[in-house]
């Protein structure tokens, strides 16, 4: 083999060593784009999850927030018209309070009332029982006037001896609108049926009633907030 023939093998020997060189490293560019395209798709991925697992933890803050501000607007504005109901109730039983002394001023009224209180107060004692009654000092003649009645009608509707009743001329009330307090001698056991105390009575019993009459659109528990 001459120094030419040499030369052409050694020739083709490097062209195919190149070649296959260029080869390998083609598929070494193609596995490692691949590779690049796939770790890239996979960030890509994961950061979308990021992305959407953020923007839902943020919104369901937002519906959070929102849903506390509007429960707290809607307690709000629920105790202010319950506050605005109670003070009607308050104002409709302070117009009756300054309507009782206007009874008081009226003496055949007032007389018919003070027997009708000494009355229902000696029937919540038992025969026998000593009582005494205590008035403001300007009601002592007309409750000493209305004592034998108040006894007669006791033994009338129950049939049986009245208990002693005296009026109390030492201990007169005051600080109240009229009315009287029955009790008995020892004052262990007490009746008041002052005009005050009746007036409480009366404003927690009819409570119902008053309320289906001050507010209609809200009987049968219908809330007056429109949610």
């Amino acid at each position: 083999m001459n120094e030419q023939e040499v030369a052409v093998q050694i020739s083709q020997m490097v062209q195919f060593i190149r070649k296959e060189a260029e080869e390998k490293a083609n598929e070494i560019r193609a596995a490692a784009q691949e590779e690049y395209t796939i770790q890239k798709q996979t960030v890509v991925e994961a950061e979308k999850a990021k992305i959407r697992k953020e923007y839902e933890r943020k919104r369901s803050q937002i519906d959070t927030k929102k849903a506390i501000e509007s429960s707290t607007q809607l307690n709000t504005a629920r105790l202010k018209v319950l506050q605005a109901q109670q003070d009607a109730i308050d104002e409709a039983i302070e117009s009756a309070r300054t309507f009782l002394p206007r009874v008081a001023a009226n003496p055949a009224e007032y007389k018919k009332l003070v027997l009708e209180l000494l009355v229902q107060a000696v029937k919540r004692f038992g025969p026998g029982s000593d009582l005494r009654v205590r008035c403001l000092q300007r009601d002592a003649g007309v409750v000493q006037e209305s004592i034998e009645a108040a006894r007669s009608q006791y033994a009338a509707a129950t049939n049986s001896a009245a208990p002693s009743v005296a009026l109390d001329s030492l201990s007169p009330l005051a600080d109240c609108m009229g009315g009287l307090i029955v009790s008995t001698a020892d004052g262990k056991i007490v009746c008041d049926n002052t005009l005050d105390a009746r007036l409480a009575i009366v404003a927690k019993q009819a409570l119902p009633e008053l309320r289906k009459v001050l507010f209609p659109e809200n009987e049968g528990g219908v809330s007056l907030i429109k949610v």
